[in-house]
């Protein structure tokens, strides 16, 4: 670790990828003393902003006629953002400058996995917002295997659903497959990430992760290092947002996956050269080449 920026201050601008592994990453830190990640651990600003797909984050929970709504200080904190976005920055800055009697915060952030369709051109406004209060945007990109990530994904809508049926999961993994939908697209675009984070901050300064390494010692020393805060030990057997199963994927569907999902691949083996993705990407590397 350089010593010379112990004294600096640092956010972690979170941008993917989902099903990633994020929500894991973000219990293990908000447990920290050095780490705060304020009351959200996805505030959606940016991407609501500036992803017309996405506006739709702009106005979530912010229906004042719904009673439920009310109370909700979370709701009412993000409108604030979105009135006036030097309040989103100004926030982060507050948490790295408030006493705690047992605390001294380093490190905060924003975890959202949809920041992934973010432009160079805005990420390198977070970058510079941040540089003018004096705050080091380190950004962290969590890849997985883009086949297995969307399989996933659409796993969690259906249980969402209460629809646990191998049949309905294979149904609505072919129905993607064939309409591609933007709303899939957008989240899995690794090619588009890369070239936006390196344009706006440069690979070598960001951490570019692998889901399927995320859960070993090495890994977290290195993501670790990287946000300048000491290795500690996290919860390795704590599982978040988990959707294991036995569905057998057909042949001919992990085919048209791959042919979709083949540019994501292909981002990723340019990224990370030394990786060997036939080891830890396997169906991507079968399914994708």
């Amino acid at each position: 670790m350089d010593l010379s920026l112990t004294r600096k201050k640092f956010f972690l601008l979170g941008v993917g990828a989902q099903k990633a592994g994020t929500s894991w990453l973000y219990q293990q830190l908000q447990k920290r003393q050095d780490v705060d990640f304020g009351f959200l651990k996805e505030y959606h600003i940016h991407d609501a902003m500036h992803i017309p797909r996405l506006a739709c984050f702009r106005t979530r929970g912010s229906q004042w006629s719904n009673p439920s709504n009310w109370l909700r200080l979370r709701t009412h904190r993000r409108q604030r953002f979105f009135q006036k976005p030097d309040r989103y920055y100004d926030y982060f800055q507050w948490l790295l400058k408030r006493s705690w009697p047992n605390k001294q915060i380093q490190l905060t952030g924003d975890i959202t996995p949809s920041y992934s369709a973010l432009s160079h051109e805005v990420l390198t406004t977070i970058k510079q917002e941040f540089a003018k209060r004096d705050i080091i945007v380190l950004p962290v990109f969590i890849m997985r295997d883009p086949i297995e990530r969307i399989i996933s994904s659409q796993r969690m809508k259906l249980r969402k659903q209460k629809i646990r049926s191998s049949d309905a999961e294979i149904k609505a993994l072919r129905l993607l497959a064939k309409k591609r939908p933007e709303r899939i697209r957008i989240r899995s675009d690794y090619a588009h990430t890369l070239r936006s984070l390196n344009q706006s901050f440069g690979l070598d300064e960001c951490h570019v992760g692998i889901f399927e390494t995320l859960f070993k010692k090495e890994s977290h020393a290195q993501l670790c290092d990287y946000l300048r805060i000491p290795y500690q030990e996290p919860a390795w057997n704590e599982h978040v947002n988990v959707s294991a199963t036995n569905t057998l994927i057909p042949e001919d569907l992990l085919y048209e996956l791959g042919a979709w999902q083949r540019p994501a691949y292909e981002a990723a083996c340019q990224a990370l050269p030394s990786t060997n993705f036939s080891e830890v990407w396997p169906t991507a590397s079968r399914w994708c080449t």
